[in-house]
Order: structure tokens, then C-alpha cells, then sequence
């Protein structure tokens, strides 16, 4: 991180991490610029006496509890000797030993939670080549043989994905098959999508039941390349965003990245050798039952469905605009598409 202007900063920006950084017992002079953020918070890199760290404000995932949780995940994998750098959080000069502090948002009004974090070098990986996939399915496999050991004092937040009814009030199973049967005229544009989603979705509901009987743990539920670090020779480095982080299946952690691979525009036979070195690298750490591994292909759709109804959500309350779940819907629905004519194939390359 290098070449950092406060000067792009605006007056409010540059006073809320003054405050921050004093309430954390840094007085000295500090350089910062905004950070890219993400969908759920935002972001600004700091500079203080040559050592760097991102400060965060948590935006739509504004919750005590669901941050506490967070980070106590990321200080217990700290410890735990995990091969793989985490954001490590820094802790407030007092003896409570928080991490996080409330701050009020001079634009909204609003108590934002905001934390400090040691920040670590790299950057997102980019897939040149489906060889590289085999390092991210190690990488997700031994981050699960580290989650599967934490001892942690507080409960998870998240349900498992699994019980998808009871994650999205703004978008259940009911609301969206009632979206699906009649699309609103902000879905127009996915109206056809919406209606071919209609005849499968309810096959997969049912699918789901069931599943609190398989192999549960800790898991981070995320994990894809927009949320590791690549050094400078390209291999992975670290393990970042640890927000959804809950008690789910131990399997789902090898079939979100397996979800996520099939949006890429790549040739059929890249795709295929890339799920396959994913599956083989993941393995090579975790262990997975026969029934772990024959749910895959509807966790893959879970996992695409999961982003719909979050999207969905955050439309029906008005944090983001209808475009963005237009495009988890198509996707769902190609992902839908791709399964019907390649899960054969799919549950072949699983054994």
C-alpha cells in the first residue's frame, strides 16, 4: 500500500477516523484514501508511523452481535497457528479488550459500527489458468480443518444455509414464489427468468430437508476470490471476510467457490478441469463422507438462491437497486439451466 492522499478524503471522512484513531490511542499524524469496500461496509486504508491498517465501517451489517461474533472467529483463528494470514482486528486501550466502537454518521445521523484492522498486503487472485483452482480448494479445505477446531465463547448469528427460511423475512420461500408466479414491474426486466424459476424452485426447497443431518462446523460460507489475498507470485496468502461466518454443513465450504466458478465466462473445458482441481485441492485437506458429497449439486443452486433472496432483500428495503438483483436472478438461472443438463456429469467428477 503505498502513495496514500488524505487529500481525496472529504471533511467529515477525515474527522471520523481522527476520532477513531484517537479513541484507539493512535495521537500521532495519519495518512488515508477509501478503500474499494464492498456491499456491506466501507473502507479506508491508514497510514500511522510507516505501519498500515484498514479502517472499517460496518454498513448493512450493523449488528453487535453479528460483528462480536466475527471478530472472535478471527482472534481465535489467530492463535490457532492457521497457515494463512486473516484480518486480524485491533483492540481498544481499555480492559474490556473490544475491538469495535460506535461512532455517529454525521451524513445519516445514524450509529455506525466501525473497527481497525492490521492490514495485509496482496491482492484479489485473477484464474488465468483452471490449475490454479486446485490452490483456492486448499485453501478452503484448510481453512475448514482450522474452523472445525476453534473453541469459541459465543454463539453464531447466521443459520446454516440450508434453513434459508429463516434468513430472509423480506424474501421467503412464499414471497418468492409469489415474485416468481407475478413479477413487480421493478423485476421486469427477469420477468422470464422469474417464471422459469417457478417450476424448480420448490423441488429445491424440498430438497433441503434433511440436511441437519450431515457433517456440521464452523464455516467461513464466503469464500471465493474476491475475499483471498494473492502474494506476489500469485499463490494464496490470505483468507478475508469472515461476516457470514456461522455453523452450517462442513460441505458448503467447498461448494460455494464451486458455485461461484460457474458464473465465469470460460470455455466449457476450462470450466470443467477448474470444478475439478477445486474438488481435488479441497480434498486433499478435508475428508468428505459419500453423502456429503451428493449434495453438492443442490448446494450449489442453495448457494446461488442464497444471494437472490439477500439481494431481493436489500431491494424490498432500499439499499440497492433492482439491477442488482436482476442479475442474481439471472444467474440463479442459468446456474439452474447448467444443472439440469451437466449434473450427471458433475456427480461423476464427486466420486
Amino acid at each position: 500500500m503505498h502513495n496514500i492522499d488524505s487529500g481525496s478524503l472529504n471533511e467529515i471522512e477525515q474527522q471520523l477516523i481522527s476520532d477513531v484513531l484517537f479513541t484507539y490511542g493512535f495521537k500521532h499524524n495519519w495518512k488515508a484514501q477509501r478503500g474499494k469496500g464492498g456491499m456491506n461496509n466501507s473502507t479506508f486504508m491508514v497510514e500511522i508511523d510507516q505501519e498500515c491498517y484498514v479502517l472499517r465501517q460496518y454498513e448493512t451489517h450493523n449488528d453487535r452481535i453479528k460483528i462480536a461474533f466475527e471478530h472472535e472467529v478471527l482472534s481465535a483463528l489467530s492463535c490457532s497457528g492457521f497457515e494463512l494470514d486473516v484480518p486480524t482486528p485491533v483492540s481498544l486501550p481499555d480492559p474490556k479488550d473490544q475491538t469495535f466502537l460506535a461512532v455517529q454518521d454525521r451524513l445519516t445521523n445514524r450509529t455506525k459500527i466501525v473497527a481497525l484492522f492490521h492490514y495485509r498486503e496482496g491482492h484479489n487472485p485473477v484464474w488465468n489458468t483452471p490449475d490454479q483452482l486446485i490452490e483456492l480448494g486448499q485453501a478452503a479445505g484448510t481453512l475448514s480443518s482450522a474452523m472445525a477446531r476453534l473453541v469459541l465463547s459465543l454463539e453464531p448469528v447466521y443459520p446454516p444455509y440450508y434453513r434459508i427460511q429463516e434468513a430472509y423475512p423480506l424474501c421467503s420461500p412464499e414471497k418468492l414464489l409469489q415474485l416468481c408466479t407475478s413479477p413487480p414491474d421493478m423485476l421486469s426486466t427477469c420477468a422470464d427468468d422469474l417464471q422459469q424459476l417457478k417450476d424448480v424452485l420448490p423441488d429445491l426447497f424440498d430438497a433441503l430437508r434433511g440436511m441437519e443431518a450431515l457433517p456440521h462446523q464452523l464455516v467461513h460460507g464466503d469464500l471465493n476470490a474476491s475475499n483471498v489475498l494473492a502474494d506476489s507470485q500469485g499463490h494464496i496468502c490470505a483468507i478475508l471476510d469472515f461476516e457470514f461466518a456461522t455453523w452450517d454443513l462442513r460441505v458448503m465450504e467447498l461448494a460455494v467457490p464451486m458455485s461461484d466458478l460457474l458464473t465465469m465466462d470460460k470455455e466449457q473445458a476450462w470450466m470443467w478441469a477448474a470444478l475439478e482441481g477445486l474438488i481435488q485441492g479441497f480434498r486433499l485437506r478435508v475428508s468428505l463422507e459419500p453423502e456429503e458429497l451428493s449434495v453438492i449439486p443442490e448446494l450449489i443452486l442453495l448457494r446461488s438462491l442464497d444471494v437472490v433472496m439477500h439481494f431481493i432483500s436489500r431491494m424490498v428495503e432500499g439499499t440497492d437497486e433492482p439491477e442488482v438483483a436482476v442479475q442474481q436472478i439471472r444467474k440463479l438461472r442459468e446456474r439452474v439451466d447448467w444443472m439440469k443438463i451437466n449434473e450427471e456429469r458433475l456427480r461423476g467428477l464427486l466420486i
